[in-house]
């Protein structure tokens, strides 16, 4: 493995240590502990997903985009910003329309609360559009224009992989549903 390389990859367990202590003293999923990592056998939780692909993403962009060593510690920064405004914005979004749902099942349909909730959406829309413009500002400030453009392009195959993931995970779940529970005879 080469220095780069090395480099990259001690980046990138610093970056899951560190955040796994924060994950783990905000909340404490499945109560797993400090540790805040799924055990043998046991499923990752989101958080936990959300981590290894953030740093699957970070591996392979480094690679794609050919980042050279000065500029690593400010993409490694500016790709995790973005990264978190990406994540902070959609569960927001999330959040407002689950909210939504509840008025829209609820007897009689509360109107003025839907109408405030959509205000917060649109709002929310803009704010996210405008916080996304700076964090890619932000990123291609670090970036050459070439490694600009790798970069929109790797972001493309990363979000067409996971969704084949996703896809192929849910077959699989399906399979595993339609064959039912194994007999010991």
């Amino acid at each position: 493995m080469n220095g780069k390389k090395t480099l990259g990859v001690l980046c990138v367990a610093v970056v899951l240590t560190l955040s796994a202590g924060v994950s783990a003293a905000q909340q404490d999923p499945g109560g797993r502990g400090a540790r805040g990592a799924a055990g043998p056998g046991q499923p990752l939780t989101p958080a936990e997903l959300e981590r290894w692909l953030d740093s699957y993403v970070l591996i392979q962009a480094q690679d794609a985009l050919k980042v050279s060593e000065a500029q690593f510690p400010r993409f490694l920064q500016r790709l995790n910003a973005l990264q978190g405004t990406r994540r902070r914005n959609a569960a927001a979004r999330r959040q407002i329309l689950l909210a939504i749902g509840r008025q829209l099942r609820a007897t009689p349909v509360d109107e003025a609360g839907v109408r405030d909730q959509l205000k917060a959406l649109r709002e929310l829309d803009v704010r996210a559009a405008d916080e996304l413009r700076k964090a890619y500002e932000a990123l291609d400030e670090v970036l050459e224009p070439v490694q600009q453009a790798r970069f929109r392009l790797f972001e493309q195959q990363v979000e067409r992989r996971q969704i084949e993931l996703l896809m192929k995970a849910r077959e699989r779940a399906g399979e595993a549903g339609r064959r039912g529970p194994a007999v010991v005879r």
